[in-house]
């Protein structure tokens, strides 16, 4: 299910939260920064070996990502430095747990994996910024392909759960960068139709 599809379903589930923190005086971006260091808090953990734990922490802080959206869209403040600023921290917070993740392979005696994992953060980087490079020339959207944020931070969170993480990491490179290939394609197929049309 793509992440627009279940936007509704999200609105729905975390809708009753709104009164209680608008009431509070909590702003979105107070819940995203808030989640960015929470964030940095759960990558330590992670680092330190403790796996587990490190990932239950950052899957928490992942609701804080839903929580700025769904609290903007209830108060009427849904800005675009909003949404800027939510779209920055997200790539921090990714960043960190596959930095996170590298730290543990090398403390752990594994350059194989600290590099694979290495590998799979430049793909998850590309995977954003191949979007933001694409829209920027086709004037339009771009978020085709299979290894988009939230795909990704969950096939982490499961196998980190269930006791294989580098497996995880492994399918996420691969679906980063066959993500960034897809997009790539999509960009030079949209251009080539707006040529044509153009003529």
């Amino acid at each position: 299910m793509s992440n627009r599809r279940l936007d509704p379903l999200i609105d729905r589930a975390f809708a009753p939260l709104g009164p209680a923190l608008t009431k509070a005086g909590v702003t979105p971006n107070q819940l995203t920064m808030l989640g960015v260091v929470l964030s940095f808090v759960g990558a330590a953990v992670l680092a330190s070996g403790r796996l587990r734990a490190g990932i239950l922490i950052l899957a928490f802080t992942w609701l804080f990502d839903v929580l700025d959206g769904a609290l903007a869209k209830y108060s009427g403040q849904v800005s675009r430095f909003g949404g800027f600023l939510d779209s920055v921290m997200d790539r921090y917070t990714e960043g960190a747990v596959f930095v996170a993740f590298a730290y543990y392979y090398a403390a752990a005696g594994n350059p194989l994996m600290a590099g694979v994992t290495v590998f799979a953060l430049i793909g998850a980087a590309a995977v954003s910024y191949a979007r933001s490079r694409a829209e920027n020339e086709i004037d339009g959207k771009c978020d085709v392909g299979v290894g988009a944020r939230l795909p990704r931070l969950v096939i982490l969170a499961v196998t980190t759960l269930a006791g294989c993480p580098s497996a995880g990491i492994v399918v996420v490179l691969a679906l980063s960068h066959y993500t960034v290939l897809q997009r790539i394609v999509y960009t030079r197929r949209m251009l080539r139709h707006k040529i044509q049309e153009d003529t």
